[in-house]
């Protein structure tokens, strides 16, 4: 009876410590997108957004073809500019349908 009360507990420990992990990791990953909100809002944030996406935009591409010898491309890859405007289109519409400035 002991060895399984013992069992039940180490069982209870493993769940409380993996629900306090995911609860630690949420809360980190919610500062982290709030810290980018604001970066992004100050003067130049947005501008050096751009930037970091067209970065791994063509980081990710260059992974790519040094893994494989086939290679799935959008039909305007040498437009980056095209692709960040894109992306950005993409993020003003969210912030609208949220109702926050643009």
């Amino acid at each position: 009876m002991l060895r399984s009360e013992g069992e039940k507990q180490a069982a209870i420990n493993r769940a409380q410590g993996e629900a306090t992990a995911i609860r630690v990791i949420a809360e980190a990953t919610a500062a982290g997108v709030r810290a980018v909100a604001e970066a992004i809002a100050d003067k130049g944030g947005l501008d050096a957004a751009n930037l970091k996406v067209a970065q791994q935009y063509i980081d990710a591409f260059g992974l790519l073809a040094n893994k494989s010898n086939t290679m799935i491309i959008p039909t305007n890859a040498g437009d980056v500019a095209g692709f960040v405007a894109t992306a950005m289109s993409v993020l003003d519409r969210t912030r609208a349908a949220k109702g926050q400035p643009g």
